[in-house]
């Protein structure tokens, strides 16, 4: 994989985050086709596939979690659907712009997400599309501690499927 094809990558998933936040739910054809082009640029469109079909549910019950905890919450209850492009988006970098991450331990991945996801939730609220619930630092331990839990297991699942389609 070359710099240029994960730069690239690293871009369109930006792009699909920032029109999500700055058009919410007016993003959605913007990241519809940002999406089309990540999947037709990727390298390994059967492994993305397979880890968007399995792992996306995942995430969005991670999502629906948060919010029944009261972590955060939406405009819209649970969660407005330009939040499934988004994590289809980031889906789509794990192999590709986020790929190192799959080479670390799953513990040192989990601290990574544990300090660095939380980042972008505190993001969205500055752009006031989603309220925290909790103070920030309450918010950054329980949240950053759910999704790294979520984050790492797609981690685990994505190695599975690498395993599987390399048979």
């Amino acid at each position: 994989m070359t710099r240029l094809h994960s730069l690239i990558n690293f871009i369109l998933f930006q792009a699909v985050w920032f029109l999500s936040l700055l058009l919410e739910a007016n993003s959605i054809v913007f990241s519809s086709a940002i999406i089309a082009l990540m999947f037709y640029l990727s390298k390994q469109k059967k492994q993305d596939v397979l880890l968007v079909l399995k792992t996306l549910p995942i995430a969005l019950l991670c999502e629906f979690i948060a919010v029944k905890l009261g972590l955060f919450e939406f405009k819209v209850f649970p969660f407005p659907p330009w939040l499934a492009f988004l994590w289809v988006a980031l889906l789509l970098c794990i192999n590709t712009s986020m790929s190192f991450l799959t080479g670390l331990k799953l513990w040192q991945a989990f601290c990574v997400s544990l300090v660095f996801a939380p980042l972008s939730y505190w993001g969205g609220a500055r752009f006031e599309v989603l309220s925290l619930g909790l103070p920030l630092y309450q918010f950054w331990f329980f949240y950053g501690a759910l999704w790294a839990l979520t984050f790492t297991l797609i981690l685990f699942i994505n190695s599975k499927i690498k395993l599987i389609i390399s048979r």
